[in-house]
């Protein structure tokens, strides 16, 4: 039986601090803090979103099955800490919903899993925190329920799985080392550049810079993104040219989010540009939004020399 299944982020990129490189002077001191930081796993639930049926069958979902291995998975990967009682917990939810096209000539069916971590109360670092969905296809050559029941309950749980160890690969990546961080940023797994991205801006691992740069122009939206509040975290300005350089000059919701971070970065290069794009762009609301960028870094020069 094949299957295929596909992952997305439904939330955005947050900047978290946590663990520091491990060959780093009191490492030991350092862990311990982190790890005094982790939430506790608390329940782990399970749920239909609509009796699941096929041709009009109801099918019985094992619930306490799934419940039962996603603990598992997460109490191997020891992401989570000990429960303590002042400790805060992380509450795992899974919504499982049936897609099927049942009266189709190749009947299929699909197993739609959305994973939650909530972390009560929220004093944890944010990354615990979670909110992804993904779906797992099979086709059904008999296209009978019980068939169907089988294949319901064998995706529903792959798919859980594969969420959830895609979740323990990002929260392991925060204990890894420089040369973890790196691998991961040249990684195809978009989620995991993107976590590899928070920990190079959480860490100022400034050796990364490069790669950072080189990631503005990722054929991911959310990479770019990523890549962007990492060097505006940092402070990079050599991030200006390299903006310049690496988005659509007519996408208005992309110049948006540069010019706003060029703005952050300042510096003359920054009002340099600027300028440019404010007195020679071909789109009226560009301009505009560069004009107002120019605004808050002159307000922002002003606010610096006034304080010093």
């Amino acid at each position: 039986m094949t299957e295929a299944r596909h992952a997305k982020i439904l939330v955005g990129a947050v900047l978290a601090a946590c663990s520091m490189l491990a060959a780093c002077k009191g490492c030991g001191e350092k862990k311990t803090a982190a790890l005094a930081e982790r939430p506790s796993l608390a329940e782990v639930t399970v749920r239909p979103i609509s009796p699941p049926h096929f041709r009009d069958t109801d099918i019985q979902l094992d619930q306490a099955q799934i419940a039962a291995k996603a603990k598992k998975i997460l109490e191997d990967a020891a992401v989570f800490a000990a429960p303590e009682a002042k400790r805060p917990a992380a509450k795992v939810s899974l919504e499982v919903e049936m897609v099927s096209a049942s009266e189709s000539a190749e009947p299929e069916i699909g197993a739609k899993v959305r994973l939650r971590i909530a972390v009560r109360p929220s004093v944890s670092p944010a990354r615990f925190a979670e909110d992804v969905a993904a779906m797992g296809q099979a086709p059904l050559p008999k296209g009978d329920v019980d068939e169907a029941r089988v294949a319901f309950q064998r995706l529903a749980e792959r798919t859980v799985e594969d969420l959830l160890l895609a979740y323990v690969a990002r929260q392991k990546l925060w204990d890894g080392g420089a040369p973890e961080i790196a691998s991961a940023l040249n990684s195809v797994d978009n989620d995991l550049r993107v976590e590899a991205l928070r920990i190079v801006a959480a860490r100022n691992l400034r050796s990364e810079i490069p790669t950072v740069l080189r990631l503005l122009s990722d054929e991911e939206e959310n990479v770019r993104d990523a890549a962007l509040g990492t060097l505006v975290a940092l402070r990079e300005r050599s991030a200006v040219k390299a903006l310049a350089e690496s988005r659509q000059m007519r996408d208005a919701r992309e110049m948006r989010k540069i010019l706003d971070a060029i703005a952050t970065l300042g510096g003359r290069e920054a009002q340099e540009y600027l300028s440019f794009v404010a007195e020679t762009h071909d789109d009226a609301e560009i301009r505009a939004m560069a004009k107002a960028a120019i605004e808050r870094l002159s307000r922002r020069n002003e606010s610096n020399q006034t304080t010093r």
